[in-house]
C-alpha cells in the first residue's frame, strides 16, 4: 500500500514538472510529415489494442512500427515493422531507468539525415531507454509523445497527460488525440478487425456443436480469478454445448482446475497452438471468457466476450467499442457492457477498489481478485449466453 502511494505521488510530481517543459503546440509544420515511425516496443496486448489505429494511420502516412521481439511476429503481418529491442522493461525497471537517464537531453546524436520525419511515441516515459536509443541514432527529425516530465525537452510536441495513468479514456481515444495534435490528422479506429485471412484451423480441431472458450490463466499477473475460482464459476454455468478450457503455455493451472471441476462437458486444449490457430477457435466459439491479458485482447476480437479485470484500469483497456458501455453495480462488482458495430457483445467485470492500478507489482491481499462474487460472475455469464443465443436464434 505504501509503495503504491509513493509511486502515484512520484508520477504526479513528474506530470506537473512536465507541464513546465512541454511544447503545447508542435514545433514543426504538419506538411513536413510524410513518414511516421510509431514506437510500439512492448507486449503483444499493446500491439493488439493499437492495431486498429495503426491501420488507419497507414492510410495517411508511410508508417513503420518499431517493435520488440515480443510483438513483432504479430504486427509484421499487418504493417511494416522494424525490430528495435529484445524485451520491454517491467515497471520497477522503468523507475530505475528514469534515475539513470536524468541527463539524457544532453547526450549527443549521430550526424546524418534522419530516416523518418516524425517519431510517434505511444509509450512515453515507460520506455525511456528506447527513446534514448532512437535519439542517439538520429532516426527521426521530430518527436511527439505523452507527458514525460523533465524529458519533455526531448520532444517537439507532448500531450499534457499520460496515456494510461490517471486517464479516464480508452487508450485508443487517447492515442487519437495524440495523433491529431501531432499530425493534424483525425483517425477513427474500427472496433473490429477481420482476422479470417490469418486464421489457421488446427488439424485435429473437430468440435461441431456450440461451445464457449474459457482461458483460466491470469492470476499470477494480478489479472483474474484463480483456477479454483474458475472451476467454481464453470460449475455454475448454464451451457448447452461444450466448454473448452485453455491455459498458458505449459498449462500450469490445469491440474488445480481439474481438481475442482465437476462437469463432464469440459474439453481441454492440451497442446501448444499458434495465435492464428487460437483465433480460429475463438472465432468459432459462442463466447470467450478470460481475464485482462494480451491474449484475451486478441481472442475477444472475433467473438462475444466477458473479461475480468483485477489490477489494471478497465476504462483504459476494456474492448474498444464505437458505442458506449452501460455500467451497473451488481453485488460487490461493477459490470460494463456494450454491443459493437458488428453486433458482438462485450462485457467487463471488476471490483470497485481504491488502489487500482498495481503497476504489475501486486499486493498481499489481492482483494480485487479473491473477493469477486462467484454467484454474480456466473449470473452475468449466463445472461450473456442467453442474450447471444437469443440473437442467433432471431437471425
Amino acid at each position: 500500500m505504501i509503495a503504491h502511494i509513493l509511486i502515484k505521488a512520484f508520477a504526479k510530481i513528474n506530470l506537473w514538472l512536465g507541464l513546465l517543459f512541454r511544447s503545447d503546440k508542435p514545433r514543426y509544420s504538419f506538411s513536413d510529415i510524410r513518414s511516421v515511425m510509431v514506437k510500439r516496443t512492448d507486449r503483444i496486448g499493446d500491439a493488439v489494442i493499437t492495431l486498429p489505429l495503426l491501420l488507419e494511420l497507414k492510410k495517411h502516412f508511410q508508417v513503420t512500427v518499431l517493435t520488440s521481439s515480443y510483438n513483432d511476429y504479430f504486427l509484421k503481418e499487418f504493417i511494416k515493422t522494424r525490430v528495435f529491442t529484445d524485451r520491454p522493461l517491467d515497471f520497477l525497471g522503468c523507475i530505475k531507468l528514469m534515475f539513470s537517464n536524468l541527463f539524457l537531453m544532453f547526450k549527443r546524436q549521430k550526424k546524418g539525415i534522419p530516416q523518418y520525419d516524425l517519431c510517434l511515441d505511444l509509450n512515453g516515459i515507460r520506455e525511456l531507454n528506447v527513446l534514448a536509443k532512437i535519439k542517439e541514432e538520429n532516426l527521426c527529425k521530430y518527436y511527439a509523445s505523452f507527458n514525460m516530465g523533465i524529458w519533455n525537452s526531448l520532444l517537439q510536441y507532448s500531450y499534457p497527460r499520460y496515456p494510461v495513468l490517471f486517464s479516464d479514456k480508452h487508450i485508443l481515444n487517447t492515442y487519437r488525440i495524440l495523433v491529431k495534435e501531432a499530425t493534424g490528422v483525425e483517425v477513427k479506429p474500427p472496433d473490429y478487425i477481420d482476422f479470417s485471412e490469418k486464421m489457421a484451423k488446427p488439424f485435429d480441431f473437430n468440435i461441431t456443436e456450440s461451445f464457449i472458450l474459457i482461458n483460466i490463466s491470469g492470476i499470477e499477473k494480478f489479472r483474474g480469478p484463480s483456477p479454483k475460482m474458475y472451476a467454481e464459476l464453470i460449475n455454475s454455468l448454464d451451457v448447452k454445448g461444450k466448454i473448452l478450457i485453455m491455459d498458458e503455455l505449459n498449462r500450469p493451472h490445469l491440474q488445480e482446475f481439474k481438481e475442482h471441476n465437476k462437469r463432464s462437458d469440459v474439453l481441454y486444449l492440451d497442446k501448444d497452438l499458434s495465435i492464428w490457430e487460437l483465433l480460429y477457435i475463438a472465432a468459432k466459439s459462442l463466447l470467450y471468457v478470460g481475464s485482462d491479458s494480451g491474449i484475451s485482447h486478441l481472442l475477444q476480437m472475433p467473438t462475444n466476450a466477458v473479461l475480468f479485470f483485477a489490477s489494471p484500469i478497465p476504462c483504459v483497456w476494456k474492448p474498444y467499442s464505437q458505442k458506449p458501455y452501460n455500467k451497473s453495480k451488481i453485488g460487490n462488482l461493477l459490470v460494463e457492457e456494450t454491443v459493437t458495430s458488428r453486433g458482438l457483445r462485450k462485457k467487463v467485470i471488476y471490483r470497485p477498489i481504491w488502489c487500482r492500478p498495481c503497476f504489475d507489482i501486486g499486493c498481499l491481499a489481492k482483494s480485487c481478485i479473491y473477493d469477486m462474487d462467484i454467484k454474480v460472475l456466473a449470473s452475468e455469464i449466463n445472461s450473456t449466453i442467453k442474450n447471444i443465443a437469443y440473437v442467433n436464434h432471431s437471425v
